[in-house]
């Protein structure tokens, strides 16, 4: 019943939406519709519990922000504005030509993407450490139960774990840096964007906890009523530096370490005979069914407590960013598989539920059971 209810919104959207470009643009293009839609859908599903961890570091009213009108916001902008706009600030292009070849020349684009991916890779890899880092150095002082032992229990209670969450950032550019360096025999071109976008990532991250800080200061994380107009920018600020954060890593999965750029529709609407503009908005379409299916997902498990009751869940979701990032280093110094990219999140985060669930107490149960049988 459940899962009814969260399809109900995005299949009646997918169901307009394929209807409408029936009629408008033939059959071919409502199927292709339809196929990118419910891959986005699949997508969003894979995503929602990574994104139920971060709902859950938000205070109210912060938080219905985020699951109400965040996710979709952040998730449409991330994954369309903020590939051409790497692409202008990596130097590639010019913004407004950046813009025009993300729509009408899709192969072009993604072909100065990739010039400027590794510095792209090497931002992302320090930022989504930092934030994994969090989880791993504990820097909230939460009380939980360590998912993977005595190792992540010590690390948790690391004395200065801000500290620990910047080094270890810092030590994985550093690396990356010097082993990408011998690859190319210590070119300037190859090490200059690895090292300048992983010190860039850094530097995002703490500003970015800089801001939501000063905007906590100015909310009450118990308050569930209205806030004043000083308070509402404060809940916009800080809501917007978690739509970011979780933006980043969409983008930086499917755009960068998978290397499908959104708005060709993952090569299903090319085959179509479909203009550019067509294609585009009905890729366009399609990720905004997926982004409100994470969003009710996500509300979903928020309000459920899910994380609560599967305790290993959160970690689960934590230790997906973590992989992300050492992915992302990895694939500046060797090609990282394509089912590697596809799969890991999704191993990764049913490791965790498997390891959530009440085994031992089933196990019990079935004993009693049949002992006093």
């Amino acid at each position: 019943m459940a899962t009814r209810s969260l399809l109900t919104v995005p299949l009646v959207l997918t169901v307009a939406a394929a209807t409408v470009a029936w009629v408008a643009l033939g059959p071919a293009a409502a199927l292709a519709f339809g196929a990118l839609a419910l891959l986005e859908i699949a997508m969003a599903a894979d995503s929602s519990v990574p994104m139920a961890g971060i709902a859950g570091r938000l205070h109210s009213p912060a938080r219905r922000l985020f699951l109400s009108i965040g996710i979709v916001a952040g998730v449409l902008a991330m994954r369309l504005v903020l590939p051409p706009a790497a692409v202008a600030v990596g130097g590639a292009t010019d913004p407004a030509s950046a813009v025009d070849e993300a729509v009408f020349a899709p192969g072009s684009f993604s072909a100065h993407l990739a010039e400027v991916r590794p510095a792209l890779a090497a931002f992302g890899a320090a930022f989504i450490w930092s934030v994994f880092a969090e989880y791993l150095f504990n820097t909230d002082r939460l009380s939980r139960r360590s998912w993977l032992g005595g190792l992540e229990a010590r690390l948790a209670r690391v004395a200065r774990p801000r500290a620990w969450s910047v080094v270890t950032a810092a030590t994985g550019v550093l690396g990356t840096t010097v082993l990408v360096g011998r690859q190319d025999a210590w070119t300037p071109d190859a090490v200059l964007p690895v090292a300048v976008g992983g010190a860039a990532g850094v530097g995002a991250y703490l500003v970015s906890k800089r801001i939501a800080r000063w905007a906590l200061r100015g909310v009450d994380g118990t308050d569930t009523g209205s806030v004043g107009t000083r308070g509402a920018w404060r809940v916009h600020a800080y809501a917007s530096t978690v739509v970011f954060e979780r933006g980043l890593v969409v983008f930086m999965l499917f755009e960068i370490l998978d290397g499908v750029y959104s708005l060709s529709g993952s090569g299903l609407l090319g085959a179509d005979g479909l203009g550019a503009l067509e294609q585009a908005a009905l890729a366009v379409a399609a990720i905004a069914v997926g982004a409100v299916f994470l969003a009710r997902t996500t509300s979903h498990l928020d309000q459920a407590a899910t994380l609560k009751r599967l305790r290993y869940l959160k970690a689960g979701a934590a230790y997906v960013l973590g992989v992300l990032a050492v992915l992302l280093w990895t694939s500046l110094l060797v090609p990282v598989p394509g089912t590697v990219v596809a799969w890991f999140g999704t191993v990764v985060i049913g490791l965790a539920l498997a390891s959530s669930l009440p085994w031992r107490a089933w196990a019990r149960r079935a004993r009693r059971r049949t002992l006093a049988g």
